[in-house]
This record gives C-alpha cells, sequence and structure tokens, in this order.
C-alpha cells in the first residue's frame, strides 16, 4: 500500500523535537493510516504514545479492527494492547490502551501543561526506546477552541521540552481551522498530504 512509505518518511526525516503533519480529508480511511500504517509500522522500535482528544483515536481503533481478518485480528491486538500508550485528553473511551493521563478539556495554556506534563515526563522517564506522539482528534480540539485551542497547542510546543520525543499531528483538513493548519505547518518540517488518490509532499 502506498500509504505505507508515510511512516518510512517520518522514520528517516524527522528527528526528536520536530513535528510531522499528516493531513487527510474526511473521505479518507484515517483508521487504516493511524491504526495499520503508523502503529504497526513504529510498534516493534518505538515507544508509541497516542495524545487522543475526545476518544477519537478509540473510534478509529475500533473501525479498523472490526475490519481485519481473523488471523490479523490476533496478532494486532498482541502488538497494540499493553503496548501503545495513550494520554486521555477530554471525553471519550480509551478502550485500545493504558491511559497514563486522562487530562479534562481545557484551552487554557497553563491548566493544560500542569495536567499533560506529569504523564509525558513519567513516559520518557521509563522509556528505554525513542518515543513518538501521535496526536488524533486535534482538528476537533482546534474547531471547537478556535483561537485558544491553536494558542495551547503552539505555546505549549514552546514551553515542553520537546527535544526528548517527535510528534506526528494527524490533521483532518475539512474540519480543523485553515489559518489554525497554516500555523502548524509553518513550524513542521514535514507536511503530507494523504487522500485516496495517493500522497503529496507538501514540505520536507
Amino acid at each position: 500500500m502506498e500509504h505505507d512509505i508515510i511512516a518510512k518518511m517520518i522514520i528517516d526525516e524527522i528527528k526528536n523535537g520536530d513535528i510531522a503533519i499528516i493531513e487527510y480529508p474526511s473521505t479518507f480511511p484515517a483508521h487504516e493510516l493511524l491504526w495499520d500504517n503508523l502503529v504497526m509500522s513504529f510498534i516493534k522500535e518505538f515507544e508509541v504514545v497516542i495524545d487522543d482528544f475526545f476518544g477519537v483515536g478509540d473510534i478509529l481503533f475500533r473501525t479498523y479492527i472490526r475490519r481485519v481478518s481473523p488471523e490479523k485480528y490476533k496478532r494486532v491486538m498482541e502488538s497494540i494492547v499493553g503496548n501503545v500508550k495513550a494520554v486521555k485528553i477530554g471525553p471519550g473511551k480509551i478502550s485500545y490502551s493504558e491511559i497514563v493521563e486522562e487530562i479534562p478539556l481545557t484551552y487554557d495554556l497553563s491548566e493544560f501543561i500542569k495536567l499533560y506534563y506529569p504523564g509525558i515526563r513519567e513516559i520518557l522517564a521509563k522509556s528505554s526506546k525513542r518515543v513518538i506522539f501521535i496526536t488524533v482528534g486535534l482538528a476537533e480540539y482546534l474547531y471547537f477552541g478556535g483561537e485558544r485551542a491553536l494558542e495551547t497547542i503552539l505555546l505549549s510546543r514552546s514551553v515542553l521540552p520537546i527535544e526528548d520525543w517527535t510528534s506526528i499531528y494527524l490533521l483532518n483538513l475539512d474540519l480543523a481551522p485553515e489559518k489554525s493548519v497554516a500555523a502548524l505547518e509553518e513550524i513542521s518540517p514535514l507536511v503530507i498530504y494523504a487522500s485516496n488518490k495517493g500522497i503529496l509532499v507538501k514540505k520536507g
């Protein structure tokens, strides 16, 4: 599958402290991108953490797992459950992972960092592997929170010790505000657009 090259590009091109943005339209199968192409590619070599806003990652997981063959189902469950970690942000359910931190939904920067960083610090302290954070539901957070949500995401990047991990943002372009997308693209060295027609490297 052509989308498999996205994980390879991220491994080859992105360094700790960087953000890779993967943009897609609403009609794109994001469940396959997240769980089949990214998580399953990273899980052996990296500590994978899902920043899950509104339980979107869990919805995508259940959508994905319903579509795998019985043979693959066992392998996927053994690979993911107990190995992937999750930071639950806002309401929603997490069924695929241990929750290392649960954060109430907030658009206040100081509150967000106060709640978010202890979980990150614990993950970094315990991990013997390079850590990759994959953020899902970010478009929803930006849509509902507007400018305050964007401010929280951007300023948290300048406050937190981001050189200790790699970030991947999955971003639904049909939902995320245009100016928020532009701001995130500006600070990201790798921006990929994935659609049913193929992959376009917009930056990098």
